[in-house]
């Protein structure tokens, strides 16, 4: 157990200086970009970016996380990999370039004709790179994967702004995501010493096959699951809508990018030469679902509470039409961390199999409330709906996860809830209780200041209360 949390820490305090530094690094480039670019364009750009995620699995055909997990892959097997993907992500380039042209009759304009082209050299280097990074990732070599990620974010993001202010409008936004992507690729290559033979041996895949067959599947599964609203989105209610609706879903994402972003990727890497060992598997993951849920669920409330000053501060009056799709979607902030932790412990404990079968239903049921809330006619109600199906999926993914994968009950991670929901509660109420005193405050920084204040005081004034603090930072600082 000793060794578990001394290869985590390790692995997470390396991950957390590239991840935190390229968070603060990413968020600071999008403000700046939504208040020069605005709401349609970066709509414009969204709606063929729904299809980069999908692309990306085509070519990668669930080979990064096999990787890490098999025991069995030498040298000339990763060299074969790597030339696979190499050839099959050209392939998959070449027809995402030619994707503009059905798209551009879809949405009725003629710019995704290049889009697409521009983007696909980030699918083919995000795909090139898999064999790379996934041999830093077994091998636990998280520094030289975070320090990269952070260079690749400074020079990107650097690039993104300049060129929006020399006027490039939604080519800025595709240069800040092209540009880290190759720095990404040269690094990974080179940190990770990957040998290129002579020859391509097609057993290396077959020594792979049934844990990439269904980590492929369940991403494409995934897919769907995630990026069927903004789809259609853009499709029944038009590009300034999907760029408002993406907006809000952004701002949610980034507790994902500052906790479990840092916590995910060493979690396969270390649990899995743990995969027989349910009983230690468990009591690591309970710990890092204890540690989101305290985090997580204070956080959905604030963020749902404060959604009007947080998006007028940060982006200003032109993203109004952000505001209640956040308010309503970032009560889900809590379940989107501890849910992405899932694919983890699945992986983990080689039951990649059952991963895509949960994700098949979920899937399932997403499309049902995604449908329900495009037919109910704005975006403001999908986001609503969307919620909705955020409370339900958790509910039946936990339920599996906990009885299949670690032979327990789901009433384990309710138990974990309880504090953290009081605390949450009382701090909404000393917010509202301020807000009920109406005191005209004109400067929209300080009064999110104010109730910043006072939320995260009363937060933390539980924790000490409840001893959850000893626990946050037995979990953060001791060795």
């Amino acid at each position: 157990m000793q060794e578990i949390k001394r290869q985590f820490k390790q692995g997470v305090v390396y991950t957390a200086i590239g991840q935190y530094a390229g968070v603060i690094a990413n968020f600071a480039v999008t403000i700046v970009l939504s208040r020069l670019l605005g709401p349609k364009t970066y709509g414009v750009l969204n709606i063929i970016l729904v299809f980069l995620p999908f692309f990306q699995l085509l070519s990668e055909l669930g080979i990064g996380p096999a990787i890490v997990q098999s025991h069995e892959l030498n040298d000339r097997d990763y060299s074969s990999l790597f030339k696979i993907l190499t050839f099959w992500s050209l392939i998959i380039g070449a027809v995402f370039g030619l994707l503009g042209i059905p798209v551009s009759y879809f949405y009725n304009d003629k710019i995704y004709l290049l889009l697409s082209w521009m983007l696909a050299p980030n699918l083919i280097l995000s795909m090139m790179s898999v064999v790379p990074l996934s041999l830093l990732q077994k091998r636990q070599e998280f520094k030289h994967i975070n320090i990269t990620g952070l260079l690749a974010y400074l020079i990107g993001g650097t690039t993104g702004i300049v060129t929006a202010f020399l006027g490039f409008g939604v080519y800025s936004l595709i240069l800040t995501s092209l540009i880290p992507a190759f720095v990404n690729f040269i690094a990974y290559f080179y940190f990770s010493k990957l040998k290129i033979l002579k020859g391509l041996d097609k057993r290396a895949l077959k020594k792979i096959r049934d844990f990439s067959t269904y980590q492929f599947e369940f991403g494409i599964i995934n897919y769907f699951s995630r990026n069927l609203d903004n789809l259609l989105v853009g499709k029944f209610f038009g590009q300034t809508a999907l760029g408002n609706y993406g907006k809000s879903y952004q701002m949610i994402t980034y507790p994902n990018n500052i906790f479990t972003n840092v916590i995910v990727p060493v979690m396969q890497p270390v649990l899995a030469n743990y995969q027989e060992d349910v009983a230690t598997i468990k009591k690591v993951y309970l710990k890092v679902l204890r540690f989101l849920l305290i985090v997580g669920i204070p956080l959905s409330v604030y963020l749902s509470s404060n959604s009007e000053l947080i998006i007028r501060f940060l982006f200003g009056h032109k993203w109004d039409g952000a505001i209640i799709p956040f308010q309503i979607l970032s009560l889900t902030t809590w379940i989107q961390l501890i849910t992405s932790t899932i694919g983890g412990i699945y992986q983990s404990r080689n039951m990649t199999k059952t991963l895509m079968k949960t994700g098949l239903i979920s899937t399932a049921i997403t499309i049902s409330f995604i449908t329900i809330g495009i037919l109910a006619g704005n975006i403001d109600r999908l986001a609503l709906f969307v919620a909705i199906n955020f409370y339900v999926t958790f509910a039946f993914n936990f339920y599996v996860l906990m009885k299949v994968a670690l032979k327990s009950s789901i009433l384990q991670i309710l138990k974990l809830m309880i504090k953290p929901l009081i605390i949450a509660a009382v701090a909404f109420l000393g917010v509202l209780a301020w807000n009920l005193l109406n005191i005209q405050i004109t400067n929209i920084f300080l009064e999110l200041l104010i109730v910043s204040i006072i939320f995260w005081g009363i937060d933390l004034i539980g924790l000490i209360i409840t001893k959850e603090i000893n626990f946050v930072l037995n979990i953060v600082f001791k060795k």
